[in-house]
């Protein structure tokens, strides 16, 4: 009997350590070893969060959704600018640590001048023999990224659990990582308000407020064919097919200028209220629906009376702003964006636009 107990506790330490050696060297237990990767999140595909904070309590937090990431869980990011910062997070290496000599500066430089950055994935908590175990969403990598160093291609950092400043880059990169690392919401908006090709597109309805009479609505009928109707929806036989199809075919790539993030209530209530000038609604063949609504933007406008004069009332022959106009996306007027004529300049066109000169 004896006997057997001793074979059990045998077994039982023999299992331990085998575990604890399994656990050491998968990371799930352990100091991190400062090698090339020790930054690096390789398998990009399974984040699910990225938080980025400045020291000063703004931040920008990134959540990956079916149908992409999204800034604040509630504003779709700009993609190419995502995918940027995923290959970043993938490729950053470690260059060297920080002499001793000069942590204490470098130190004190980054508590001042450094941006947090936590990665979240789905992962376990660790793996034995390849199985995972206690898998949910984590903070897999938290850093600080700091400014750059004199050379302007690589950055020092801090990585939480290595304490110890370091200096990072990607290599074959010449540049420094900061702009990657953006904390304002605002730099990660996705400035796409029309992202159609013709192909896809079902109607087309234009109200233009100012003149009525140059509204019109597209219908499509076919394959690269459209239908043409005027505001008391009386179909239009002889119209321009090549005017038509190229005011359709930029529906493919339209975005704003400007996000307009510090304009007072008072203001955006008056422009909201008094300067609607034409309402776009695009539905695609799959029905999902687009609309924006374009607004006057003043010669001298409350955007920036605000900051000049504290506000001022609307003069009622004021001049409107030749080279661009205020949107709306989608009925969110708590986003107010800045878009130029230039861009919207075949939207902009009236019905007489596309029909043939007799």
């Amino acid at each position: 009997m004896k006997k057997k107990t001793i074979y059990i506790i045998l077994a039982a330490v023999l299992f331990i350590g085998c575990l604890l050696l399994v656990l050491t060297k998968t990371g799930a237990i352990g100091n991190k070893q400062p090698n090339a990767d020790i930054f690096a999140v390789k398998d990009t595909n399974n984040i699910t969060k990225i938080f980025i904070a400045d020291m000063n309590g703004e931040y920008t937090l990134l959540v990956r959704h079916d149908d992409g990431w999204y800034v604040q869980d509630s504003i779709k990011a700009m993609p190419a600018k995502v995918n940027d910062l995923l290959s970043t997070i993938h490729n950053v290496e470690l260059r060297q640590t920080v002499a001793k000599t000069a942590q204490s500066n470098i130190n004190k430089m980054m508590s001042v001048n450094a941006v947090k950055v936590e990665i979240y994935q789905k992962a376990p908590k660790f793996k034995i023999f390849g199985i995972p175990f206690f898998t949910k969403e984590r903070n897999v990598k938290t850093y600080y990224m700091g400014p750059s160093t004199m050379d302007n291609i690589a950055n020092f950092a801090i990585l939480e659990g290595f304490d110890e400043p370091c200096i990072v880059h990607i290599p074959g990169f010449r540049g420094f990582l900061t702009p990657f690392y953006a904390f304002k919401p605002v730099d990660w908006y996705n400035c796409d308000l029309f992202s159609t090709k013709i192909t896809r597109i079902q109607s087309l309805k234009v109200e233009d407020f100012e003149n009525p009479e140059n509204s019109y609505y597209v219908e499509k009928s076919g394959t690269r064919f459209f239908n043409l109707y005027n505001v008391h929806n009386e179909l239009i036989a002889d119209y321009d097919t090549a005017k038509l199809l190229d005011m359709l075919s930029e529906y493919r790539d339209k975005n704003y200028e400007l996000y307009i993030s510090s304009m007072s209530k008072d203001a955006k209530d008056s422009i909201l209220k008094y300067n609607h000038f034409k309402t776009i609604t695009l539905t695609d063949v799959n029905g999902e629906t687009t609309t924006l609504d374009m607004y006057r933007k003043l010669e001298i406008d409350p955007y920036y009376l605000d900051a000049i004069i504290g506000g001022a009332e609307r003069a009622v022959d004021e001049p409107y702003n030749r080279d661009n106009f205020y949107a709306v996306h989608n009925g969110n007027t708590n986003n107010l964006v800045q878009c130029q004529y230039y861009h919207f300049d075949r939207q902009n066109q009236p019905l007489s636009y596309f029909l043939k000169q007799q």
